[in-house]
């Protein structure tokens, strides 16, 4: 099995439209991955905590992982999120990505059951006897479990297709140690939206955007400010990026809902958030219009909207 590596820059936590019929389904997904190819993402994270992937049920999620493998362009990597609550669930999972060509998983570690190292191990070996490229997905706010870095090392001991990590711990001090720790033996993907610039300039193989769904031109842009060394503007973009996602703490929804609803404002309808999550109220729907225009005119990329906000 091939190691994973490539990105080095923005890969979209890709959100889950939600559409009844198979061919509206379809095209909303080819849809939303084409704006984010145009846009210079370079890869997908799919069916993770932006895709609502513990929302759906397991045919669900096979119908919709292999609707996205259908339109993602062969040179993008994919990472599928496993994630499951039941063992079972997630091998299934595992073997479906597996058969669709996608050969790199992700997986939240054991999860509401109180499970120490021996159980989080065996969880892993389980799915690393697959033959796939393994990546453990590190969310303690959502698990209550926190897989450190010292924890990911033991666990490559006993599961050599162990290839990566995928941190959503959001400290700073965090992403130094793993990349200090690991970068040289593990991909390394980080997944605070806040810590995009961080994740660049502390050497991350990428960074997991669930934002940038809704807003990617700012995620690419800072990406290349960092490349081109204007550490200023790359600050900008950073700080426009963390308005746009605090303005979810501020309506007080999940990321992923002020993500969708963004989506469906910019002309890509990918519908409502699944139950039992709440859309977006009108008057909340003009505070999230207002404050698009806003950080697209202080980054310089007004006209990247077109009409829609007019």
């Amino acid at each position: 099995m091939h190691g994973l590596r490539a990105p080095r820059g923005i890969m979209t936590a890709l959100i889950t439209p939600n559409c009844k019929e198979e061919k509206a389904m379809r095209d909303t997904i080819s849809q939303l991955v084409d704006f984010q190819v145009k846009s210079g993402i370079r890869g997908f994270y799919t069916l993770g905590t932006y895709g609502e992937g513990l929302l759906l049920s397991i045919n669900q999620r096979k119908r919709i992982l292999s609707l996205i493998v259908e339109r993602v362009p062969s040179n993008l990597l994919i990472i599928n999120n496993v994630s499951a609550i039941s063992l079972s669930d997630a091998l299934e999972l595992t073997r479906h990505s597996l058969d669709l060509g996608v050969y790199n998983v992700a997986s939240l570690p054991p999860m509401y059951y109180k499970a120490g190292i021996s159980e989080i191990r065996s969880f892993y070996m389980a799915l690393g006897k697959h033959d796939c490229n393994l990546l453990v997905y590190n969310n303690p706010a959502k698990t209550h479990v926190d897989i450190t870095p010292s924890m990911i090392l033991q666990l490559k001991n006993d599961i050599p297709n162990l290839a990566g990590l995928k941190d959503s711990s959001g400290s700073v001090e965090r992403l130094i140690d793993i990349v200090t720790k690991l970068s040289n033996k593990l991909f390394v993907g980080i997944a605070s939206d806040s810590l995009i610039l961080n994740a660049m300039l502390y050497g991350a193989d990428a960074h997991i955007c669930g934002v940038c769904n809704a807003i990617p031109e700012l995620a690419v842009e800072l990406v290349k400010s960092v490349e081109n060394g204007d550490l200023r503007k790359a600050l900008l973009m950073q700080s426009l990026i963390s308005r746009f996602r605090d303005l979810a703490k501020e309506l007080q929804v999940e990321g992923f809902v002020l993500t969708k609803t963004t989506l469906n404002i910019r002309g890509i309808d990918v519908g409502e958030p699944y139950p039992p999550i709440r859309g977006l109220s009108e008057k909340e729907l003009e505070i999230v219009k207002n404050a698009l225009k806003n950080i697209y005119r202080e980054a310089g990329l007004t006209h990247l909207l077109g009409d829609v906000l007019a």
